[in-house]
């Protein structure tokens, strides 16, 4: 997910060398000081690793989703969507930032590929992170909607999209959304037309971003309000005491409906009893689970950050250049900010395995396994969503028996 822009050294321009007696005009290397795209070796030995951490990281996050149907759920499903873009970033991208750091492919049509399918990628992952941002906050603050609402097929389709939108921005310059440069190499801010960088800096960048801050920040009001707890209680039906009528029991519609037998009121006594401390059970699970899923929420506002904070710099200079196309940027300035936004693709399960309990679980399990040992057994946790729904559907229950009742008292008298 490179989104390369010209390298050159401080102070360094074009040189003119003599050839065939002709004078030919070309650009200084990154970090060589003569006139020649050169590789700078340092520099793509270190991209080398990073490419093979981020193979192997995002491999090993993509099976350990596939083999533990714990990690199913449905915000997982958004970090499988970064880690298969950030496994595409090891497999294609560095190496493809490496050729575009010595000016290739010379066809343009090649090299337009190799950029925008960098870009492509880059835009992706930038809105799986803003779809992931907008599911977070509307489980949190709005659990009952979301149960009913959201499913699993649903979030799938919200990643298509992710992907198909990205494809579409990532490759308009492959479309004609692009310039001819002026020398045969193939160099980001070269290639790249003016107004599409700046489309592509507001629209993939500065918008995302004041989204992200926006959900955020509002999610952290939120909870440190305890207001989460507060309008999640408020839109709980009462369990405990209630057919569906303040203060009813499905005992009175039954006596209502039949007279019934002491032995019949002596079992709904014992029924409504197991529902009581079935209820009261589900809630506590519930605050646990609930709990649970802020804190996933804010271990993934980390992940968030740590994304902008690796690829704002180089989105930043490519826009600056955009501007200012005489500007030189020093060439150590450049390889850094590329190899920056590189290192987030290869340091992603890093971040998944230190803040996302079910993966750094799931992760020890599959690695133990690689290596012979015997690894524990999962462990369930409470879903909080899932938690919700059970609930709702037991109140759904409650009202339909209620509706029933109801109609034998009614056919009674």
């Amino acid at each position: 997910m490179s989104c390369d822009a010209t390298m050159t050294p401080c102070g360094a321009g074009n040189a003119t060398v003599e050839e065939a007696g002709a004078n030919v005009s070309l650009p200084i290397g990154p970090g060589f000081g003569r006139p020649e795209l050169g590789l700078n070796v340092p520099y793509a030995l270190f991209e080398g690793l990073v490419a093979l951490t981020a193979i192997f990281g995002n491999t090993l996050v993509i099976v350990a989703f596939k083999r533990e149907r714990k990690l199913r759920r449905r915000t997982n499903f958004y970090i499988i969507s970064l880690a298969s873009a950030d496994l595409l970033v090891g497999t294609f991208g560095i190496p493809f930032a490496i050729l575009s750091s010595i000016g290739l492919p010379r066809n343009l049509h090649a090299c337009l590929f190799t950029i925008s399918l960098l870009v492509v990628l880059c835009t992706i992952s930038i809105f799986c992170l803003v779809a992931v941002s907008i599911d977070r906050y509307w489980a949190i603050l709005h659990p009952l909607a979301y149960s009913r609402n959201m499913r699993t097929k649903t979030t799938i389709g919200i990643i298509s999209v992710c992907w198909l939108i990205g494809s579409i921005i990532g490759f308009l310059p492959l479309f004609g959304w692009h310039e001819e440069p002026d020398e045969n190499t193939c160099l980001f801010v070269k290639v790249m037309d003016y107004d599409y960088l700046v489309f592509l800096y507001l629209f993939t960048i500065i918008i995302p971003a004041v989204l992200l801050l926006a959900f955020y920040i509002h999610i952290y009001r939120i909870v440190s309000m305890n207001s989460v707890d507060a309008r999640f209680s408020e839109s709980l039906p009462n369990l405990a005491n209630s057919d569906g009528r303040p203060g009813g029991t499905v005992g009175t519609g039954m006596a209502a409906a039949g007279g019934g037998s002491c032995r019949q009121a002596g079992g709904l006594v014992k029924r409504r009893s197991r529902k009581d401390n079935y209820a009261g059970t589900m809630l506590r699970v519930l605050r646990a689970a609930q709990k649970r899923e802020v804190k996933a929420t804010q271990n993934l506002s980390i992940i968030v950050l740590f994304f902008m904070v690796c690829w704002m710099p180089l989105h930043t200079i490519n826009c600056i250049m955009a501007f200012c196309p005489h500007c030189q940027i020093c060439g150590a300035v450049m390889l850094f900010v590329i190899t920056l936004s590189h290192l987030n693709s290869a340091l992603n399960p890093l971040l998944y395995a230190y803040h996302l309990k079910d993966f750094r679980e799931a992760l020890k399990r599959l690695l133990l396994g690689l290596c012979g040992m015997n690894p524990p057994a999962a462990r369930r946790e409470p879903d909080f969503i899932n938690c919700i729904s059970t609930i709702a559907n037991q109140h759904n229950q409650q009202h339909q028996l209620h509706d029933q009742h109801h109609h034998l008292q009614q056919i009674a008298r």
